[in-house]
């Protein structure tokens, strides 16, 4: 069957006036996975222009084609007739996983020669995944996960799983790797990432006293911390319902390496107003499954193709140096993912913490905050004053700003001093054109001195660095 595959596909090269010859052919549970070298002087854009007529006289679909990293080959990847499932659980218990080394090694699936593909989390040091409802973004979720329990103990690892659908993370719940229930609630959601922002800046305070510069410098001496884990599934959800939570999740991308404390967050809507520049900056490694159009392939990765992926767990992974990878996903049934958690099921009232935030008091601390903005809407609804004059006089003086405040005082003060000093003679009509004269003449003045003083300063400034 390869065989006639590479002839066929030779053959419908050369219609489109594409010669070449073929190299090494790789046959993986999703695609083969053909390498073609051109003739010299054929240009790669004259095969990725022609690519979709090429699938089509081929009787397939969603073929990628890919120059092959530090060699002149390209890479024709041509999907299976019958796509095989990766189970997980074999993989979890392969000996590349328990050799696996790192901070928080997880597993994104397998390659398309089906070799494992295993990423430290620590250093990436976040992920964004995107996937269109039934690509494999759940699951993979889920792989990831388990991959982390995989690896590390209960004291060494931490867990906080958002789930706005309630359906997808319920099952880890009780589980002593849980910081807290899983969190189904939008305003529980916003509140624990303000924690973990106080948790982060918490625990700088700590390696600052133990004078080491990372979690894992601190480990090293011998101290205990365990590592938390933010997975948030359905992100545009999240942020429709509170703006807040892309300014503490730009936060954490920002600052929470160090501490230990890294984000994987899941979207099926990879907009630009839901991945913003400032996120894709802060997460260079990103995961994308199968998309809508290319215009959400740039947005994820910076570049089309994931809108030609096959689905059921078909991927690409872009890391933080560039490398761009097709990966499958491994699919882990319900039944397995609940005997895996077996020995670690507990009561979430009986974990020790040491120290960490727990959920209980979040979940207090959010009641407490929803009753008192419902309280602070009613007093408004029901006994509010009408705001009067002197309060939105004062309300707009302090808008304006120290530095046009002073412009104000001075150009009133030049209004009244001219008024003053007018003749008497003149009539009340003149009198106030001439303080008004006055008054804008001397904000020019204003202006003009202070631009005058920071010209000054800046040539100065560059003599001295000189």
């Amino acid at each position: 069957m390869i065989e006639n595959l590479t002839e066929k596909l030779t053959e419908t090269l050369s219609h489109f006036g594409i010669e070449g010859t073929i190299g090494e052919i790789f046959e993986g549970p999703l695609i083969t996975d053909i390498q073609f070298q051109l003739t010299h002087g054929t240009k790669f854009s004259t095969v990725a222009n022609s690519i979709k007529d090429i699938a089509r006289e081929l009787g397939v679909s969603g073929i990628r084609v890919a120059p092959v990293v530090n060699s002149t080959y390209i890479s024709f990847e041509i999907p299976q007739p019958q796509a095989q499932t990766i189970d997980f659980v074999p993989i979890l218990q392969s000996e590349e996983f328990r050799s696996a080394k790192g901070g928080l090694p997880i597993l994104i699936g397998v390659d398309m020669h089906g070799k494992p593909v295993l990423k430290d989390l620590a250093k990436m040091p976040h992920l964004l995944v995107a996937g269109t409802t039934g690509s494999g973004k759940s699951v993979g979720l889920n792989s990831f996960i388990l991959s982390l329990i995989g690896k590390k103990q209960p004291d060494e690892l931490k867990l906080i799983l958002v789930d706005p659908k309630r359906i997808e993370f319920s099952m880890y719940n009780n589980q002593k790797y849980m910081l807290c229930p899983t969190v189904t609630d939008m305003s529980m959601a916003a509140r624990w990432l303000e924690k973990l922002c106080d948790e982060m800046n918490a625990r700088y305070a700590v390696f600052e006293k133990a004078m080491v510069r990372n979690i894992g410098e601190y480990i090293e001496k011998g101290n205990k911390m365990p590592y938390i884990v933010c997975v948030i599934d359905e992100f545009a959800d999240l942020i429709l319902f509170d703006k807040n939570v892309e300014k503490q999740v730009q936060i954490l991308a920002q600052k929470s390496r160090a501490a230990g404390i890294h984000l994987i967050i899941a979207t099926q809507r990879p907009s630009v107003d839901v991945i913003t520049g400032v996120i894709k900056a802060n997460l260079p490694t990103r995961l994308s499954y199968k998309v809508s159009s290319p215009v959400d392939s740039m947005t994820i990765l910076n570049m089309a193709g994931a809108e030609d992926l096959l689905g059921r767990g078909d991927s690409l992974l872009l890391e933080e140096n560039g490398t761009l990878t097709r990966t499958l996903g491994a699919y882990t049934p319900n039944n397995d993912i609940m005997n895996l958690l077996v020995p670690y099921r507990c009561e979430m009232s009986d974990i020790d913490y040491s120290g960490i935030i727990t959920g209980a008091q979040i979940q207090e601390q959010t009641q407490e905050y929803i009753a008192q903005q419902e309280k602070a809407k009613e007093e408004a609804l029901n006994g509010a004053k009408p705001q009067g004059l002197w309060d939105k006089m004062k309300g707009w003086w302090n808008k304006l700003g120290k530095p046009m405040q002073r412009r104000v005082v001075n150009i009133g003060i030049a209004f009244v001093m001219a008024l003053i000093s007018s003749k008497s003679g003149k009539s009340k009509k003149s009198a106030i054109q001439n303080a008004t004269d006055a008054a804008v003449k001397s904000a020019k003045r204003s202006v003009k001195a202070q631009a005058k003083q920071a010209i000054t300063k800046t040539i100065l400034d560059s003599l001295n660095k000189k």
